[in-house]
């Protein structure tokens, strides 16, 4: 039950008891002023069906408000009648039609208790007409304001209870609101606490489960030199000495993503039996869990980063770039100026090229912090060589990356470097894949260099070979873009940029 159902019904029954109260007393008084005669009689049952309408009449009139007026206004006609049956203003009925007023009122408001106010009149005036007995003004002007004092009165009281019902599921809403907030940040803080505890935990640390799963092969194979290596051939752990020689035995590690490492083993004495098999596999099950693992650890944490690298580029750019401009406008006006000597001007001149600069560099700061966590190239030419099959060509990545490219364009160059590679595997027939390059601070090139069949730059359409697409890409960042071919003689595609791109 809502709190407002909740109060009309306490007032519902506050207007049960007004009207078995006012009944009892119209009863008491129309007895005692005697005798109990037939209109008597009549008058008391009248008043006690009109009671009992009243009763069975339900609030709010929510959806029902026309019922809840006729029965009340039919209450009123009973209670008329009576009042004209016991000496009309001398009645003890008279204040009936009150607790039809009040019980209108905490139904419906206004636009109830006015209307049975008005019929309440209506009958009083026809009751007191029909009497034999002469009836003063004061009669005709005192029990009508009553009536419309109580419905004015009661009307204000229900529209001023209804308010604050209002206001009390406002703030009960808004306290409910808060507190499911709080239970959430709770839940979300014990689960950051749990987070913490498993990125600090062994189980996800790539490097430590390599190392257990050694010392568990050690047991195993006590003479055996093994090591488990990770994407981008890293050595997460080894144990004896270096080999050249290709290994005896390789154990692929992965889960349900894919290959995520594996173990190389170097062994003297025969092939594996089944049992030390098994006790292999079982031991290096872990390493590729603890690999996918620190991933999704690293996952959320670039997560928090790239949001922390919006929350500083929103910064700088609303808040420290439209001050370094206006220190630019300010300077363009001092210049503009006629009173400034040969020496003041060349300072302001020097300033305002210096402000000019900064502007370009938070600009470009703000790009950053806006792009996308990228990967390095080299990263991303390895990722491009795992998608090629065994029996495809030979691929060598040779590139010096001392820092990635900066965000803003390292999308861009890894988008570049994705096609032409894929242009080298798809197209060109080649058995001999290059990926060559240098990145650093001041900028960098990067060259894709196939020995397939090469073609014709010159006659080749742009969209054959994505070439459009390269280009506009490169253009995008600034960078010189090239392209090297002849038939049969393989082909080289390049891109060189700048730092300040």
């Amino acid at each position: 039950m809502t709190r407002k159902r909740e109060w009309a019904q306490r007032l519902k029954v506050t207007s049960n008891v007004v009207h078995v109260g006012g009944f009892v007393l119209g009863t008491a008084a129309t007895i005692i002023a005697g005798p109990v005669d037939a209109s008597a009689s009549i008058a008391i049952l009248l008043v006690a069906v009109g009671v009992a309408v009243a009763v069975v009449v339900d609030v709010p009139f929510a959806g029902t408000q026309r019922r809840g007026l006729a029965l009340l206004a039919f209450s009123v006609v009973l209670y008329s009648i009576a009042i004209a049956l016991t000496d009309g203003t001398a009645s003890g009925f008279v204040v009936m039609p009150v607790g039809s007023i009040f019980l209108a009122a905490i139904g419906g408001g206004a636009a109830a208790a006015v209307p049975v106010a008005a019929v309440s009149i209506g009958g009083l005036f026809a009751a007191l007409w029909s009497t034999e007995s002469s009836v003063s003004i004061e009669a005709y002007i005192r029990l009508p304001t009553i009536y419309v004092i109580t419905a004015i009165a009661f009307s204000e009281v229900q529209r001023a209870l209804l308010s604050e019902v209002e206001r009390a599921e406002d703030l009960s809403l808004a306290r409910e609101t808060a507190e499911g907030r709080r239970a959430r940040l709770e839940e979300t803080h014990e689960l950051l606490e749990d987070l913490l505890r498993v990125a600090n935990a062994p189980e996800v640390n790539a490097v430590a489960s390599a190392q257990n799963a050694l010392r568990d092969i050690g047991v195993v194979l006590p003479m055996a030199d093994c090591r488990i290596v990770g994407k981008g051939n890293v050595t997460l752990a080894h144990r004896g000495g270096s080999h050249e020689s290709e290994p005896a035995e390789v154990f692929v590690i992965g889960t349900a993503s894919g290959e995520l490492a594996r173990l190389d083993l170097w062994m003297d004495e025969g092939p594996l039996s089944p049992s030390q098999r098994a006790a292999i596999e079982a031991s290096i099950v872990p390493v590729g869990l603890a690999i996918e693992n620190d991933e999704m650890v690293q996952q959320l944490a670039g997560l928090t980063i790239q949001r922390e690298r919006v929350r500083l580029a929103r910064e700088l750019h609303d808040d420290i770039a439209p001050s370094i401009a206006s220190v630019g406008l300010t300077l363009d006006m001092l210049l503009m100026g006629d009173h400034l000597n040969e020496e003041d001007q060349r300072t302001l001149e020097a300033t305002r090229s210096n402000v000019t600069r900064l502007v370009d560099v938070v600009r470009a700061r703000v790009q950053d912090l806006r792009a996308d966590r990228t990967t390095s190239l080299v990263e991303r030419a390895h990722s491009l060589v795992a998608e090629v099959d065994a029996d495809g060509p030979t691929v060598v990545v040779d590139i010096e990356e001392r820092v990635p490219p900066r965000p803003a364009v390292a999308a861009e160059l890894s988008g570049l470097l994705t096609e032409a590679f894929r242009n080298a595997v798809e197209h060109a027939g080649a058995t001999v894949i290059e990926v060559t390059g240098r990145v650093g601070v001041e900028g960098g090139t990067i060259a894709v260099t196939d020995n397939g069949r090469g073609f014709d730059p010159s006659s080749a359409t742009d969209d054959r070979y994505g070439l459009v697409g390269m280009k506009e890409r490169a253009q995008l960042i600034g960078a010189e873009f090239d392209v090297t071919s002849a038939p049969g003689r393989g082909t080289t595609v390049s891109v060189s940029w700048s730092g300040t791109s």
